[in-house]
């Protein structure tokens, strides 16, 4: 394994953990988590700051992967 391909499996193990613990928008399937809601229902600047960072990892994981397939 080359060194882009690490960090792309650590980007998408990090995206996958944020997109389980962030808060759904709406029933859906986070519904099936149970209690997220009242974990994340009061403070607001969580909640962002995780919304943040999941774009971030996301945009990541996105040039990772093309970095990887050209490497």
């Amino acid at each position: 394994m080359n060194f882009v391909s690490v960090l792309l499996l650590i980007v998408s193990l990090a995206l996958i953990v944020l997109v389980t613990i962030l808060p759904s928008k709406s029933e859906g399937l986070g519904s099936l988590g149970g209690g997220s809601s009242r974990l994340f229902g009061k403070n607001k600047g969580l909640e962002v700051l995780l919304t943040k960072v999941t774009a971030g990892l996301g945009v990541a994981f996105f040039l990772l992967a093309i970095l990887a397939n050209l490497v």
